[in-house]
């Protein structure tokens, strides 16, 4: 793997060594029994295809890799994808080669392990950070040994060594946990297609009921091969929307909504509520000096929890919460709405009918399955969460969907708020009505967003044509290149000089030595700017934006100027800087 490994480095300019790091597993210190290989069945039981899902399934097997290494299938909530991916697994297994199976968070890939396990018994392992160190090293010697042909993980699952891999599976592939922001801050899915020019056998099928707008432009260019699934597999039609008048005096669950869910409630079906923000007042306000708690080591609001605990979710701090203004000694205000908001009010309204909450917080070992058990059981009428209940679950029992807060979502300080909105309305609205007529009642103040209107139409392709017009007038991906400079420091008055002193530096009008020959033209420099997130974990950060006509304008740009910001850390003490090349989050 040693091209491979060298690919990736060129690809996000670090070093060899960086990456490798990042390929090991955690334990590294006992060489490991050879393992004797063994006859795998021949047939496996399998379930039945649909003529459209057959379809998929024919076309890739036979298309040549040369042709199209990649495929994309966009297919609505509720169309059989992971009943395709069993069928292409089936195909490698019988070839007697290894797949890899990826899915975006830990909490679904026991659902999807649970599934692959059943078709395929024996032949599975799990790869995921949150295993134990014993088991996740034990997954992979397995499969870079051979003896398990299937691995299904998250992000770091993708560098998992085999010697007969011919196909890898990227679930979910929009889901912005496949980005790393800790590491050389690699995507998943560029990773897949970097190992995939070392293989000429190696297949690529990335699959989403709502796709990245980067993979639908590689669709229209020809890199990638596109599947469309528009109907459900059990031919159920997509639920009805509804985007009723609503102001923040409704409260938390509108009068509609409640009508709706006493209504589905009486029948005996269940109800999943969307609130994407955790605890339960996401601000602490004393309206005397104007005061809002604020974490010390983060620009961001401290979050007060229902155990008395104010948490900031960006860096973990916490600390106990006090009635009291620190400044003043006056009474504080709860302010500003969170999840656990909405069990008190299920607790005064909907007493008699038993929750459940999934967010963060609870996601604990087990807690997942035990919840996806007591929904399929009915013995939970009603399950609330953050954004992981719109994954990927197959409830059978829910037909109505309440989403309780979209609004701060669409007005993300991003250029990308759009698209996050439509994907996750799109997709927790196909959690209802899978089995039987559904509903959907989606609570705004923006009722004429255009990914609200898609979203209640079941329009997604005039929401990517809107989306695509956008992208092209402003140059963004996938009509442009982009790279993100972060600048970071403890010491405020130390970050803005050393942001004015290489922003000079590093304009591409201003390096014309270093750009002889070159249109310098087809390169944007944004910035310095103060992000949205202007201070986290104790360090103030300022950043540039670099936009360019193409990777690689973008990549010759950032090759050159990128000694330069080394050398002013190196010459600052105190300044440290990345740069985050194809980047998820640009506040």
């Amino acid at each position: 793997m040693t091209d491979f490994i060298q690919r990736i480095a060129d690809y996000y300019l670090t070093s060899i060594e960086e990456v490798t790091e990042a390929m090991q597993p955690p334990v590294v210190k006992r060489t490991p029994k050879p393992i004797a290989e063994r006859q795998r069945p021949v047939e496996f039981v399998l379930g039945a295809l649909s003529d459209t899902q057959a379809n998929v399934v024919h076309s890739i097997l036979e298309t040549p890799s040369a042709t199209y290494p990649e495929h994309l299938i966009w297919g609505v909530t509720g169309s059989g994808k992971t009943r395709i991916y069993e069928h292409l697994i089936a195909a490698a297994l019988k070839a007697e080669e290894q797949v890899l199976l990826l899915v975006p968070e830990i909490a679904l890939s026991s659902q999807v392990m649970e599934v692959i396990q059943t078709r395929f018994p024996g032949e599975t392992v799990l790869y995921h950070s949150g295993l134990a160190q014993g088991k996740r090293e034990a997954s992979y010697r397995r499969f870079e040994a051979g003896d398990a042909a299937i691995a299904i993980g998250t992000r770091s699952a993708v560098f998992m060594p085999a010697k007969k891999l011919s196909l890898i599976i990227i679930d979910e592939e929009h889901d912005g946990a496949y980005k790393d922001q800790r590491r050389f801050r690699f995507d998943t899915r560029t990773v897949a297609r970097l190992r995939q020019e070392d293989a000429n056998k190696l297949k690529l099928v990335l699959g989403s009921a709502t796709p990245s707008m980067e993979s639908l432009g590689r669709a229209k260019s020809g890199a990638a091969k596109l599947h469309r699934l528009k109907d459900r597999a059990t031919g159920q039609s997509m639920p009805t929307v509804y985007v009723p008048e609503y102001k923040t005096q409704h409260g938390i669950i509108s009068p509609f909504l409640q009508n709706k869910m006493r209504e589905h409630l009486a029948d005996g079906n269940q109800v999943l509520l969307l609130m994407n923000r955790r605890g339960h007042s996401t601000h602490v306000h004393c309206d005397v000096c104007d005061n809002f708690a604020e974490c010390p080591r983060c620009s961001v609001a401290l979050t007060y929890h229902k155990d008395g605990v104010l948490r900031c979710h960006q860096c973990g701090h916490s600390e106990n919460f006090s009635a009291l203004c620190p400044k003043d000694g006056s009474e504080r205000r709860l302010t500003g709405r969170g999840i656990q908001r909405v069990e008190e009010i299920l607790d005064a309204q909907f007493a008699e009918h038993p929750y459940a909450r999934l967010d963060r917080d609870t996601a604990k070992k087990n807690f997942v399955a035990e919840v996806l058990t007591g929904m399929r059981e009915r013995k939970i009428d009603i399950l609330i969460g953050t954004q992981m209940i719109a994954k990927g679950f197959d409830l059978e029992g829910v037909t109505l969907v309440g989403v309780l807060a979209i609004d701060h979502t669409l007005t993300a300080p991003d250029f990308r708020a759009g698209e996050s909105a439509w994907q996750l309305l799109a997709q927790v609205v196909g959690r209802s009505g899978r089995h039987r007529p559904g509903e959907v009642v989606i609570q705004t103040m923006s009722p004429h967003h255009a990914a609200i209107v898609a979203a209640q139409n079941h329009d997604a392709d005039n929401f990517y044509a809107a989306e695509a017009a956008f992208r092209r007038i402003t140059k963004y991906p996938p009509f442009g290149a982009l790279a993100r400079i972060v600048l970071t420091a403890e010491n405020e008055a130390l970050l803005f000089g050393s942001a004015e002193k290489i922003n000079a530096e590093i304009q591409p009008q201003n390096a014309s030595d270093m750009f002889s020959g070159e249109k310098n033209s087809v390169v944007e420099l944004l910035g310095p700017a103060i992000p949205s997130l202007s201070k986290k974990e104790n360090a103030y950060r300022v950043h540039f934006l670099v936009k360019a006509d193409d990777a690689t304008s973008l990549r010759n740009y950032l090759k050159r100027v990128k000694p330069l910001i080394e050398r002013l850390t190196r010459r600052t003490p105190g300044l440290s800087a990345f740069v985050d090349i194809d980047p998820r989050e640009v506040g």
